[in-house]
């Protein structure tokens, strides 16, 4: 059988997604201890950016700049070199779940290859 389109919520669908340990992974490079009292903190403006998002409120550059202004300003660096550091840790850190990468290869081919969007 063949689809047209197969859309996957990837973190935590098809590989782990530890946003505390990327985030302390990431803080590493600028002599932060990033703190489980800074991670709520952090919580505490991300989540509400994610639904406001996904409500069509902001865009997802407005999410990305907007869960780091705080740390960008206590750093000065840019909210988006922080947000692209995350993601790298994310990316280094990140493995597929078990049964991820047998559905992945058992599928391909059988859809185009193409994302929907960049991962924020």
């Amino acid at each position: 059988m063949k689809w047209d389109w197969i859309f996957f919520d990837a973190d935590e669908t098809l590989f782990t997604f530890d946003s505390f340990t990327g985030l302390q992974r990431m803080f590493l490079d600028y002599s932060v201890t990033f703190t489980a009292e800074d991670f709520q903190d952090y919580q505490a403006v991300n989540k509400p950016l994610w639904v406001d998002y996904q409500n069509g409120a902001i865009t997802s550059l407005q999410l990305q700049h907007g869960r780091f202004e705080s740390w960008a300003e206590r750093l000065k660096v840019e909210a988006g070199l922080l947000n692209d550091a995350f993601i790298n840790a994310m990316a280094e850190i990140c493995t597929p779940l078990p049964g991820a990468v047998s559905l992945l290869n058992a599928i391909r081919g059988n859809a185009q290859n193409r994302h929907h969007h960049q991962r924020l």
